[in-house]
C-alpha cells in the first residue's frame, strides 16, 4: 500500500472593497505587504502603518474577482505571460 501526500491547497489572498484617500479601489495582501489597487488608473500603491487613518475597508470582493486582483498585482497579464519559463 503507498501512502498519497497530502497536497495543501493554493490559497488565494482575500481582497477587500476599501477607500483610501478618497479613491475608490481594492485592498489585499498577496505577499508580506499591504497593496491598494486602484483600478481607474492601474496604481498599485503599498499601504504602511502611517496610511492606516486615510484607509476606510468596505466589504470582501467576490471570488470571482480574486484571481484578476491577483494578476493586477504582479503587474497583470503581460507581465505573468513574459516571467513564464520556456
Amino acid at each position: 500500500m503507498q501512502t498519497v501526500p497530502e497536497i495543501s491547497p493554493t490559497r488565494n489572498p482575500k481582497a477587500f472593497y476599501a477607500t483610501f484617500h478618497g479613491l475608490s479601489g481594492v485592498l489585499t495582501k498577496p505577499a508580506d505587504r499591504v497593496l491598494f489597487l486602484e483600478p481607474e488608473s492601474g496604481a498599485v500603491v503599498t499601504v504602511t502603518e502611517t496610511d492606516y487613518p486615510h484607509l476606510v475597508v468596505l466589504g470582501e470582493v467576490a471570488s470571482s474577482m480574486q484571481q484578476y486582483i491577483a494578476d493586477m498585482a504582479v503587474g497583470g497579464a503581460a507581465a505573468i505571460a513574459c516571467s513564464r519559463a520556456n
